[in-house]
């Protein structure tokens, strides 16, 4: 099976000028299966896309040393927007190992150094999380490493509830060097990930190459994305596809902060390179996407979740966006929380719903409203894997919880974002908008509504669109464990309609407690949970009249060509 992507056919002949960047976009995930490699794990066909964040190499772009891009906090508190920011950079604010100062040495200096405009802030190592200090961007304190690494008596390395966790995740080199571990510290695991690394290699001596062992209660999946090698060990009933998808999501949150050219650089001449001093403060972010693709249905079918909204109203503010977009300005997008309200895009480009997760990650697990704005490089694979947008956060207001996300191609006009930000907000405020939307999105949306008996819960994809719409989870699903476990069952109806060569169009599951249908046609993809006293032509004769509903309905569910400029 193979994941959707987004993409077309572009020029940058509608996008303000670019200065040329040392990021050349290298394709490097290869299906284990035998199939192509293109950089994000998509069909050529589905990712068509331009460099506009890349542009042209720069004459010494292939030898030049890694980038470190900044992350800046904003807060409006301490901007001076007349003052003249001039740019400057800051020596002190880079740590540099021994083994960095041997790679810039080889590769040379870098034409593009990082700087910092209006705050007096130090450049962080950590291009996703603003600023650190000197002992936080370092080493952990003395003793960290032993008091998490103490376990049993017996000498484990973990507390025996290490070894039944539901699910692990590993992240390595391909020189067998340690970059991730779900729990704990992966320095306390050398060994293991070395196993791991010389089973990879004995499987690649034969010409061949390690997908999946199955044990009795244990499913361990390997996936490659080149320079990085990762692993899923589970007991849970993921088929290796799920797990697949899921290691796919960890590998582009590393490109989001890294890209995919710059870790090819990294480990070009240096094959031990030890990359986890250039993913500081990221590990929680790992964390954060994991649990999002483990529990959120959108992720299951490929698909972004909008925000229900009176079709009016988000007209309205997608009018706004466009009214006071700037010419530097290339997407817009609108969060609250996992659903997205309404976005401004150019027509020749898209988000493909993989990027706009990443999005959502970023905003959930950087926790910045503490910190008033937040500007940061980020790239989104699906668009363009080997060069950075640049992406300014905010909320609309200091009580909303509804996120606006500013998108350019271009580093220095943070200002810009910012000014293009304020008056969105002040347009949304005047015309009362802010406080619709924040009535009309926390309205609830449950089953119930199109009056069907029997009818639990659903999830309905446009396979058009990519957007997605389901109710709320109530009774008897409304507890972490049973939203759980009906996850879990979508995820076994779903594989079982997809795997193999030949995709089912309807599949009957009767369960003691549910009974779940899945129905997939070319223009959508439908899975309902009934009561379990349902019989089957009362259960299609359902599913016939929720799909009369929702097409009803699709105004509100959906968001339907508004936003493109």
């Amino acid at each position: 099976m193979t994941e959707e992507g987004s993409g077309s056919g572009l020029s940058t002949d509608d996008l303000p000028p670019m200065r040329p960047r040392s990021y050349a976009s290298i394709g490097s995930y290869q299906h284990l299966r035998g199939g192509k490699s293109n950089g994000t794990g998509e069909g050529e066909e589905q990712r068509k896309l331009v460099d506009i964040a890349g542009g042209e190499e720069h004459e010494n772009g292939d030898n030049s040393e890694p980038i470190d891009i900044p992350d800046i906090v904003l807060s409006t508190s301490q901007l001076d927007l007349d003052t003249n920011p001039g740019l400057d950079t800051n020596p002190d604010s880079k740590l540099i190992t021994k083994e960095e100062e041997i790679f810039s040495e080889e590769c040379g200096a870098d034409p593009f150094k990082p700087v910092t405009q209006v705050l007096d802030l130090p450049l962080s190592t950590d291009p996703g999380l603003g600023s650190l200090s000197e002992t936080e961007s370092c080493e952990s304190e003395p003793g960290a490493e032993e008091e998490e690494g103490q376990g049993d008596d017996s000498g484990d390395i973990y507390p025996e509830t290490w070894y039944f966790d539901q699910k692990h995740v590993f992240i390595f080199s391909e020189a067998g060097k340690p970059i991730y571990s779900r729990y704990g510290k992966e320095e306390n695991i050398v060994g293991l990930f070395g196993v791991m690394q010389v089973l990879l290699s004995c499987v690649a001596d034969d010409n061949d190459e390690m997908n999946c062992i199955r044990t009795e209660d244990h499913l361990f999946v390997f996936r490659c994305h080149s320079p990085l090698i990762l692993v899923a060990v589970s007991h849970l009933e993921d088929s290796e596809d799920i797990l697949s998808r899921q290691l796919q999501y960890v590998a582009h949150q590393a490109v989001y902060f890294l890209t995919q050219s710059r870790m090819q650089k990294l480990f070009k001449n240096r094959h031990n390179f030890d990359l986890r001093r250039q993913l500081t403060g990221v590990p929680k972010f790992f964390d954060s996407i994991l649990d999002f693709v483990e529990t959120d249905d959108s992720f299951l079918l490929t698909s972004v979740k909008c925000a229900p909204l009176p079709y009016q109203l988000r007209s309205d503010v997608a009018s706004i966006l466009l009214t006071n977009r700037v010419p530097q300005l290339v997407f817009a997008v609108l969060l609250y929380g996992d659903q997205l309200v309404t976005l401004i895009r150019p027509k020749q480009y898209t988000l493909a719903p993989q990027d706009i997760h990443l999005l959502m990650n970023y905003v959930k697990a950087g926790n910045f409203r503490d910190h008033g704005e937040k500007w940061a490089p980020a790239c989104l694979p699906y668009f363009n894997s080997g060069g950075y947008l640049y992406v300014h956060d905010s909320y609309i207001s200091e009580t909303s919880d509804i996120c606006l996300i500013l998108i350019t191609n271009e580093q220095e006009e943070h200002i810009t974002m910012i000014d293009c930000k304020q008056k969105i907000c002040e347009a949304l405020s005047d015309q009362g908008l802010v406080e619709k939307l924040e009535t009309a999105i926390k309205i609830p949306f449950l089953a119930k509504e199109p009056r069907l008996p029997h009818l639990r819960h659903f999830l309905y994809k446009s396979s058009s669109s990519q957007q997605l719409v389901s109710p709320d989870y109530a009774p008897p699903y409304h507890t972490k464990e049973e939203k759980q476990r009906l996850h879990q069952i979508y995820c076994s109806v779903y594989d079982k309609m997809h795997c193999g060569s030949q995709l089912l169009s309807i599949y009957y599951l009767i369960s003691e407690t549910e009974t779940v249908v899945g129905y997939v046609t070319n223009n959508s993809e439908l899975y309902c949970t009934f009561s379990p006293h349902i019989t089957k032509p009362v259960a299609l004769n359902f599913i016939d009249k929720l799909l009369r509903w929702i097409k009803r309905e699709e105004n509100r569910f959906f968001i339907l060509g508004s936003g493109v400029y």
